[in-house]
């Protein structure tokens, strides 16, 4: 059989190199400039801005608020059936603003005792008695064996407190939350004059009456104090020590370690525990 010849394949191309454009230098231009724009925007917004979360407020610009907030919360806290006493302003310099980045938080308690049974109302009074402005509530769980009271003192400053059915004392806390910025602590300081009440407490468990004093301004402008003194040597018998000077006074509280009391317009508390004692005495601004 004679050969068959098969035509030869077609010869390959290769395909064009792609056009090769000119950089265009306008639109890096552009985009350079638009960048620089934004980043001249944050840094201006970051500096003038006002603030639109409490971290970005300094604590110093928090801290006169949580003083007024005290003396508000204060007027709103003390009654005639109750017993008050305030707190120190107390720093933590170890609360946080991001995982990377430290800062400062600011708060003061004011402590309130109240007879069995009378925290529910003792603490609906005092969310009454705050202004308007805090917006003060209470909430309640499903059984009401336990209420909490928040509100707002503005700049982000809050009020909250928490009492059982059965709780004879709870705390009502002013805080700053966690602020950039430092604080300088504020100690208690000492006072020229205690009230007579809390000298005659004093003197009964061997003191000598003098004492260290936290004071809040109040609404009205009138000042609110609690002076204290602490490291006194214990009784053997608390109620027995305090019997003189407990005489005609109204007792709210009366238990082996802890004694709460008013005369006229102060609020007493006494109390021992390890061998030591401490009486602090309250004049608030009613």
């Amino acid at each position: 059989m004679a050969a068959v010849s098969l035509p030869a394949p077609p010869a390959y191309a290769p395909p064009p190199q792609p056009e090769r454009r000119p950089t265009r230098w306008w639109l890096v231009a552009v985009v350079a400039a638009w960048t620089l724009v934004l980043a001249g925007l944050a840094v201006w917004s970051v500096r003038k801005d006002p603030p639109t979360v409490p971290e970005q407020r300094t604590i110093t610009e928090a801290l006169p608020v949580l003083h007024r907030a005290a003396g508000v919360v204060v007027a709103a806290a003390d009654g005639p059936d109750r017993v008050i006493a305030i707190g120190p302003v107390a720093l933590d310099r170890d609360c946080a603003l991001t995982p990377v980045r430290g800062g400062v938080e600011a708060s003061q308690e004011v402590t309130v005792r109240v007879r069995p049974d009378e925290a529910f109302g003792v603490l609906d009074s005092i969310a009454r008695a705050l202004p308007r402005a805090y917006r003060a509530a209470i909430r309640h769980d499903a059984e009401d064996t336990r209420q909490v009271l928040r509100g707002d003192a503005g700049e982000f400053v809050g009020v909250e407190a928490e009492a059982g059915a059965g709780s004879t004392s709870f705390v009502l806390r002013i805080s700053t939350g966690c602020r950039p910025g430092a604080a300088p602590d504020e100690p208690p300081g000492p006072v020229a004059q205690p009230p007579a009440p809390f000298v005659a407490a004093s003197k009964a468990l061997g003191g000598t009456g003098t004492a260290t004093g936290v004071s809040v301004t109040c609404p009205d402008g009138r000042t609110a104090t609690t002076v204290t003194a602490g490291d006194l040597a214990a009784p053997k018998d608390l109620g027995r020590a305090l019997r003189d000077v407990v005489a005609g006074a109204l007792v709210i509280q009366a238990e082996p370690h802890a004694w709460a009391y008013r005369v006229g317009e102060a609020s007493l508390i006494v109390s021992d525990g390890d061998g030591t004692a401490r009486v602090s005495a309250t004049t608030s601004c009613r």
